[in-house]
């Protein structure tokens, strides 16, 4: 993608350190191994995602003192009107907070209250708050709205199928229930205040962080969940349920013994943070320290997956290998000797997340009530007993879509559109004996769409991931070497997007659709929020610009020992920016 300069006395390819051991002494070596290592770091855990990091915890804190009582719409009111002022501000950091709760809280109901008969959320709320700050702004005339935007063009589809969805549903079936069905999809006109933004290095690399402050939040609150539920007898847990349960935080299951599945839907973020980080582990610029650290931060990413009992996270998992080991050999392209070493860091971090998970169940303080035996029996039947509740209640929910997509296969049957089946799911039978159930949220993630948007639904989603696809693959820069200036002959040199981005983003994108197969991602924020997210990092349209070489980034000059961008480059980019703005 890159091609780099040569210097006088060697030359600088993507071969970094055997040519740097030829033009550097050893000490300055190591002084260049240890910042590089420094900056790395820093990519992920700068400050952005520490205060990230904190006002996750501590509005996690706040939610439980407002829980059902009348803090609960304090709370909203100073989240909504924090949220206004700080988008005013600067519209970025509206839209992080968004980014921030979306993907730390599973469903947005960590904070809800009653207004006017209606349930008010602390997503919608931030939402709000977000889109009235955007307003603000253009009425003001301090942003504009980029209609022109090229990006726009692969989500047009989507915006026509949702309005079918939505005439179709108010003609046909109950208004309330259409309106609560398609609902999430106005989580989609985020698009247009992030479009309004200008996503430099330095705005990409605080998205970056938030979406890893909100992995480690949901990995830290699963894990812990998994402690108290596993050493604290049941009338302690009463509380705890209730809380996890009523703000639509997870599902907490028991299914061996004291064992429980702990299922947040937000634990997507944490998959989503362990397919960016995993690249790193095949750059040959980390160190062994480093790739300790990567090791064990993987390895606490993956035990979330594998608590979560998740088979779809699973499904999406497998399929995002494809393209993540494709991607690695193509992009970073490793040596034989590299990429099996790192691939066996990988499968390490696999191992040390069983041992995470061992050691949370069995710790012995205060007291522990599970054994090895029953986390042992809980992997072993969720991979092999194919005929579970959650399985035969799919394949009893199969026949009867088809039969109703039938019906209106182009233009569907629009949002709220019921179906009725048998399910094995105790608490439906608890309801209704016989197993009959009549509901319009389905686990056939693609089946819904087509079910209630017509053909167009999955056609406008597959043409979106073709868009995205197709902007994350570009390649975004090529430099070429003048005897008086360097050219950017696509975009600026800001907008470069490093190869381990690239990885992460991709296999993640092919994780959410696949995932969708079995579990509704795609319909549902989160599923949306990661697409939006994508957006910042794609199809830049530019104008072309001249860099002298002394404008450039020192990693890029002819005068000192080039970085491959695929890894730190890109971070030292924007952090020389940042300095010049300052």
């Amino acid at each position: 993608m890159f091609k780099l300069f040569k210097c006088s006395t060697c030359s600088l390819s993507d071969r970094f350190f055997s040519e740097l051991e030829q033009c550097q002494p050893k000490s300055e070596q190591f002084e260049h191994v240890n910042n590089l290592n420094k900056i790395m770091l820093d990519q992920w855990f700068g400050k952005p995602f520490w205060f990230t990091l904190g006002a996750l915890v501590g509005g996690f804190l706040l939610s439980i003192a407002v829980f059902h009582n009348l803090g609960e719409g304090i709370f909203l009111a100073v989240a909504g009107l924090g949220v206004l002022a700080l988008t005013i501000w600067r519209l970025e950091y509206g839209l992080l907070a968004a980014f921030a709760e979306l993907f730390a809280n599973s469903h947005g109901h960590l904070v809800s209250t009653e207004v006017f008969g209606f349930d008010l959320s602390l997503r919608e709320v931030i939402f709000l708050g977000v889109m009235l700050g955007w307003l603000v702004l253009l009425v003001t005339r301090k942003t504009k709205l980029q209609i022109k935007d090229n990006r726009i063009l692969i989500f047009l589809p989507l915006f026509l199928a949702i309005v079918i969805g939505y005439a179709v549903g108010f003609a046909q079936n109950e208004a309330g229930k259409a309106f609560n069905d398609g609902n999430g999809y106005f989580y989609l006109a985020y698009l247009f205040p992030i479009l309004s933004v200008k996503w430099d290095l330095i705005k990409q690399r605080q998205l970056l962080q938030v979406m890893a402050a909100a992995a480690i939040w949901v990995t830290a609150l699963t894990l812990g969940l998994l402690y108290l539920f596993t050493h604290l007898s049941g009338e302690a847990l009463v509380s705890i349920y209730r809380f996890i349960r009523d703000t639509r935080t997870g599902e907490l299951t028991r299914m061996s013994g004291v064992i429980f599945r702990i299922f947040l839907q937000a634990q997507f973020s944490a998959i989503i943070f362990a397919l960016l980080i995993a690249p790193w582990l095949w750059l040959k610029e980390i160190s062994k320290k480093t790739r300790i650290h990567l090791v064990f931060i993987l390895a606490l990413l993956i035990s979330v997956a594998l608590i979560s009992l998740s088979r779809s996270f699973w499904v999406g998992l497998i399929v995002a290998a494809v393209p993540f080991i494709v991607l690695i050999i193509s992009l970073l392209k490793p040596t034989v000797k590299r990429f099996a070493s790192s691939s066996g860091l990988a499968i390490t971090s696999g191992i040390a997340a069983t041992i995470i998970l061992a050691v949370v169940t069995l710790f012995p303080i205060p007291y522990r009530l599970g054994s090895l035996t029953d986390l042992t029996w809980l992997f072993s039947s969720r991979t092999s007993d194919l005929g579970d509740v959650a399985i035969s209640s799919r394949w009893n929910l199969l026949p009867e879509m088809w039969e109703e997509i039938k019906t209106a296969p182009l233009l569907g049957s629009g949002f709220g559109e019921e179906v009725t089946f048998k399910t094995d799911d105790p608490r439906a039978r608890s309801i209704s004996p016989d197993g009959t159930w009549t509901t319009y949220a389905f686990e056939w993630g693609w089946l819904d769409l087509w079910l209630k948007m017509g053909l167009l639904g999955p056609l406008a989603f597959l043409w979106l991931f073709y868009g995205l696809l197709k902007g994350l693959l570009r390649d975004e820069v090529r430099l070429e070497r003048n005897p008086s200036e360097v050219e950017l002959s696509s975009t600026k040199v800001d907008k470069s997007r490093p190869a381990w981005l690239t990885i992460g983003l991709v296999s993640g994108l092919f994780m959410l659709y696949a995932t969708h197969i079995f579990s509704p991602y795609l319909n549902h924020p989160l599923g949306l929020g990661f697409i939006l997210f994508l957006v910042p990092f794609i199809n830049f349209s530019l104008a072309q610009r001249k860099v002298t070489k002394e404008t450039l980034p020192l990693y890029l000059r002819p005068s000192t020992k080039a970085v491959e961008p695929s890894s730190a480059a890109w971070l030292a980019n924007s952090l020389a920016d940042s300095v010049e703005q300052k």
